[in-house]
């Protein structure tokens, strides 16, 4: 199976994940894992479109909690489960075959007390084919997080910052109310990239947007904030 990836080191070499070679894990999925909230000791976790495992992987490894990683893609899957195994977590992370658009076959409604998700960026016909929308979209993940989150349950989600608008929309007919919001700029100068969102089902309130993450310095190294981000997460 390792011909079909490369082996990577993280977090001085405490994780080790065999990667596609399409498919590299970004500095600023590192740092979303940061921002991840509502998880406790006994806390039900599902990663939807969990990939090779890299949330799932990790966020297990840190809280020693169990996680169900949701993956339909038989490449992936097959890494998903190798990563499992190199990173001695069998008995924390479950590898599920299953679609996002119909969980409902597999779990029962409000399973869930943390769901963590990193869909595809752009939408359909946006973007290259490995980073668009296909057959699923943002609003089957969104539909799915609401299904199987409980009231008071946790949804921590990545979308680039041009489809927050969309995303509150999305969010208003599904019970999702955002609680928390992290936008992140790659360069002090230039224009938001992504942002992180933590929900709370059924719990609205105020929302609050947190200090900005300014990934790299105008010399192009990681700032300060990020530098200890990477370095103490795990």
């Amino acid at each position: 199976m390792r011909g079909s990836g490369k082996e990577f080191l993280f977090f001085r070499g405490k994780i080790k994940l065999i990667q596609p070679k399409k498919h590299r894990v970004s500095v600023d999925l590192v740092l979303f894992l940061s921002r991840v909230r509502g998880i406790k000791k006994r806390s039900r976790v599902i990663d939807l479109g969990a990939g090779f495992g890299f949330l799932s992987v990790v966020l297990a490894k840190k809280y020693k909690i169990k996680v169900v990683a949701l993956e339909r893609d038989r490449e992936m899957l097959e890494l998903l489960e190798e990563n499992i195994r190199e990173n001695g977590l069998e008995d924390l992370v479950r590898p599920v075959k299953g679609d996002v658009r119909r969980v409902e076959e597999l779990f029962k409604r409000s399973s869930f007390d943390v769901v963590v998700t990193n869909p595809p960026f752009f939408p359909y016909g946006k973007g290259d084919d490995l980073h668009s929308e296909g057959d699923t979209t943002l609003g089957d993940f969104l539909r799915a997080s609401s299904y199987l989150l409980r009231d008071g349950g946790y949804l921590n989600l990545m979308i680039p910052s041009f489809r927050l608008y969309e995303t509150f929309l999305k969010m208003g007919s599904l019970n999702l109310p955002p609680r928390f919001m992290t936008v992140v700029y790659s360069k002090l100068n230039k224009p938001p990239k992504v942002v992180f969102l933590t929900c709370i089902r059924n719990v609205p309130g105020p929302l609050h947007v947190e200090k900005p993450l300014i990934i790299n310095t105008h010399e192009g190294g990681y700032t300060e904030e990020v530098e200890k981000l990477l370095e103490g997460f795990l």
